[in-house]
């Protein structure tokens, strides 16, 4: 499944965000690519989730999220997210990239796959979704960006 959600997010999400995408042509297109008719729905309802986990009111939001808040990962929680991708959401959020309620989204998302442990190149990509399709994360999204090319181009800041 997330390899399906990668390829559109690759394909059609980055690419152009006014682009209205037919279901049924997607599915198609899915199909011809190789991808199983039940993976294809899964995704795509794993990706009509995530644009409905971002339609909170801003100001209820924004007076949700604490400075000081901490994220303590349950045990079905510590099954899919390895101690090394909680760092990587926890640097994030210290480095103020990932707000409490996108670090919420972000684990929420994960806990939706069908995976039973995220790598950290996955997870990566996945912040990246989330960011790219959260109206109030736009700079957060381009400073991630930004970092992750950096990175795969040998820059480190």
């Amino acid at each position: 499944m997330f390899e399906i959600i990668m390829y559109l997010f690759e394909s059609y999400i980055q690419v152009d965000q006014t682009m209205e995408l037919d279901a049924q042509e997607v599915t198609d297109e899915l199909m011809q690519e190789g991808f199983q008719k039940s993976e294809i729905t899964k995704a795509l309802a794993w990706l009509d989730n995530l644009a409905s986990m971002h339609t909170q009111d801003p100001q209820s939001r924004t007076l949700a999220e604490q400075a000081t808040s901490h994220r303590f990962y349950n045990k079905i929680e510590q099954r899919h997210i390895s101690i090394e991708c909680q760092t990587y959401i926890s640097y994030l959020e210290e480095a103020k990239i990932l707000t409490t309620h996108t670090r919420e989204v972000v684990i929420d998302c994960v806990m939706s796959l069908d995976t039973t442990e995220l790598l950290l190149e996955d997870l990566k990509w996945l912040i990246l979704m989330v960011l790219f399709n959260d109206p109030m994360s736009d700079g957060a999204f381009l400073q991630l960006e930004s970092m992750l090319m950096d990175f795969e181009e040998g820059l480190i800041h």
